[in-house]
């Protein structure tokens, strides 16, 4: 070969042509623009790879949500769920004095809902909230049906600041769900 028209392999310090991709002695590759070589053969796969395994965890985590919780969400049907009675009872256990909050629950609409979350507001003598609390009541009504409900509430200031409470349905998952 031409010392002129050659050049030298990085790698085995042998004669090439200066546009060879891969040394005919070594069987380096010289040059990384080339899709044959097996680094960017591996990174474009490897990218292709990784991005069909993150749509398919999108499609599978989608799915296990529609599982979970199907359509229609309760968020299109805030007022179906209506505490139409309810009574505050102090009770003493063995882990100190708890709220239960018992009552009756309707439901109008057509759906059957269940894992209800109850907002429950206390105020005091004069109308101001001295306590709030999230709970669940673990129960499933049925469409346009009534249910008795019962959640407890563990009381964060002293009984006498407790006169008078507000109790609503937050939200609620569709009772078809899986889970």
């Amino acid at each position: 070969m031409n010392a002129e028209n050659s050049g030298i392999c990085p790698f085995c310090a042998e004669s090439i042509n200066p546009v060879a991709k891969l040394c005919p002695r070594c069987r380096q590759w010289l040059t990384i623009r080339s899709l044959r070589n097996p680094a960017v053969f591996i990174w474009l796969h490897g990218g292709l790879l990784a991005a069909v395994w993150i749509v398919m965890g999108i499609g599978i985590l989608s799915a296990i949500n529609r599982l979970g919780n199907p359509k229609p969400y309760y968020s299109a049907f805030p007022q179906a769920l209506r505490v139409i009675e309810s009574r505050m009872n102090w009770a003493p256990t063995k882990d100190g004095l708890r709220i239960y909050l018992t009552g009756i629950l309707t439901n109008q609409s057509a759906v059957a809902w269940n894992g209800v979350e109850f907002e429950c507001r206390f105020y005091d003598a004069k109308g101001v909230m001295v306590d709030a609390n999230h709970t669940h009541g673990f129960l499933t009504i049925q469409s346009n049906d009534d249910t008795a409900f019962r959640t407890v509430v563990i009381p964060g200031c002293a009984t006498n600041d407790y006169a008078s409470f507000r109790l609503s349905v937050t939200t609620a998952r569709n009772a078809k769900a899986w889970y």
